[in-house]
């Protein structure tokens, strides 16, 4: 195999499609993206076009990547798959959408959430595929009926491409409740006490399994080679966190993304790449039959960062578009190195889109606490940067109450371009961080499709010659008093505002706590 052949990675992600063309060797020979809208039907309910994103956005990424790369369709070798999950995008027996795809951070089967919970002692969240179901079979019952598949983002594109209804191994880990993930098998008691239909749910494969070839249809839509292989696929989290080098137990990534989210890897990458993960869920613990634990979890760190530059930071946008380079968040960056760790008593909780990870709380909003007078914009800014740390320590205090020791951090995400937001997490948590940039799900989901024709055994060649570490960022000591008094703030206020957060969405929104049983 020859420096002609190549590897296909596609990731059906939250605001559109990335496709990438790998040469064996880990250069990407070409890249695409194609962009799509998300709909928000209702306060608190998030959907994707699941024709619309998913599929056609899917043939525009490929066609376009095919475009600009040097070699042809019939040379690459394989495709892997990944894209944003938990998602809920219920079809007839055709494959025909019945209903707009809900999203993990959809919120609208809180009760049933609760139920699952109450019921099966367990600490599911808004964001698994479970509860979701349970409230489409309930509250849709006419397209209920009908319905004989969901999918998410990536096993849609698997079905479209290759006419595989399946899921992996990783990805059935987070539905909850219904699957045993050791012997990769759906929990029929359990399901019939939930009234789940076992028909509807799909076959469960590793990610590295090759579970059919482009049909004759799919290729001529998309341009991709009839008879190609497509493997299992993976959630986009699995294929970022290997494009960033984080392989084994106990590695850890920090994503600074529009959501962030730090992962701990439970089993090695490899292994997940070819066998269930070996631990039940019993109830009791936060995601413990899946690959990673979630002790942070947020869907607006990022987010935060880019409304604060929106409203607040017209001025360095003007100076961006009138001089260049810094960039708007560069500039804010500059203004906040200067103030003092702690923000000088200023506080954010950054929940603009509710709370998911250590406590799930649909009903959390974002909060700006302590203002004085001589605040300036640059502590508001800080506070936001900060705010991610707290959430991190908060987060590692309530999964691992012994302590935890993790062998490595790596940092990624647009955010983690910023070395002051690198520092101050590094300052807050006392732990150093790797910088990998130019992370992509693509790179992670093309590799694991060389796992499974047996072009790579293992992940040498990955840690080797795919991923690079640009910069290492060390905890600096001086920090730590200041950060600890503004840490027990955080957690403080975070514990004291989780009631007010339920009984102010109830005055302004008129919640209820319908719980179907």
């Amino acid at each position: 195999m020859g420096s002609k052949e190549a590897l296909l990675g596609i990731d059906v992600g939250t605001q559109g499609v990335k496709a990438s063309i790998v040469s064996l060797e880990g250069v990407i020979l070409a890249h695409s993206f194609e962009a799509y809208e998300t709909d928000y039907p209702r306060p608190g309910w998030v959907e994707h076009n699941m024709e619309k994103n998913w599929w056609h956005g899917s043939i525009a990424a490929i066609r376009n990547v095919l475009q600009r790369c040097p070699i042809k369709s019939k040379n690459i070798l394989a495709i892997g798959i990944c894209g944003l999950y938990p998602a809920l995008g219920p079809t007839d027996a055709g494959g025909s959408p019945l209903y707009g795809a809900i999203l993990y951070s959809d919120s609208r089967a809180y009760a049933e959430v609760k139920e699952l919970n109450q019921r099966y002692n367990l600490r599911l969240s808004c964001e698994e595929l479970t509860p979701k179901l349970l409230w489409f079979l309930r509250n849709e019952p006419e397209k209920a009926h009908k319905m004989r598949m969901f999918f998410d983002a990536p096993h849609y594109l698997i079905y479209k491409l290759c006419g595989a209804y399946i899921t992996d191994t990783i990805t059935a880990g987070l539905y909850g409740a219904i699957f045993e993930a050791p012997q990769a098998t759906w929990r029929e008691t359990v399901c019939k006490e939930l009234n789940i239909p076992i028909a509807i749910l799909p076959k469960v494969y590793p990610p590295a399994t090759v579970v059919g070839n482009v049909t004759p249809d799919a290729a001529i839509t998309t341009g991709l080679a009839e008879g190609t292989p497509v493997i299992a696929g993976m959630p986009d989290l699995f294929g970022s966190m290997l494009s960033a080098g984080v392989t084994q137990t106990d590695e850890a990534l920090i994503y600074y993304g529009s959501a962030g989210v730090m992962p701990v890897m439970k089993d090695s990458a490899l292994n997940a790449c070819f066998k269930p993960f070996p631990i039940a869920e019993k109830g009791g613990k936060v995601q413990e039959g899946y690959l990673y634990d979630y002790p942070a979890y947020c869907l607006s760190i990022g987010e935060s960062v880019r409304w604060f530059t929106d409203q607040f930071g017209e001025k360095e946008r003007y100076q961006y578009q009138t001089e260049g380079e810094p960039s708007p968040f560069a500039r804010l960056d500059n203004l906040a190195q200067n103030v003092p760790a702690g923000c000088e008593g200023l506080t954010f909780l950054p929940y603009l889109y509710g709370q998911r990870s250590p406590i799930d709380h649909p009903f959390a909003s974002g909060v700006y606490f302590g203002i004085r007078a001589f605040h300036k914009k640059a502590h508001f800014y800080r506070a936001l940067l900060e705010a991610w740390g707290y959430l991190i320590r908060y987060g590692l205090e309530c999964a691992y109450p012994q302590g935890y020791s993790f062998c490595r951090l790596v940092a990624t995400g647009g955010g983690a371009k910023s070395r002051l937001w690198r520092q101050i997490i590094s300052d807050i948590l006392g732990m150093g961080q790797d910088y990998v940039p130019n992370t992509e799900g693509t790179i992670g989901a093309a590799y694991v499709a060389g796992l499974a024709l047996g072009i790579f055994k293992d992940f040498k060649n990955l840690l080797d010659n795919w991923v690079s570490v640009q910069e290492t960022t060390y905890a600096d000591e001086s920090n730590r008093a200041a950060y600890e008094r503004s840490y027990q703030a955080f957690r403080l206020l975070h514990e004291d505002l989780q009631d007010t957060f339920y009984s102010y969405e109830k005055f302004v929104h008129d919640i209820g706590e319908k719980v179907h049983v």
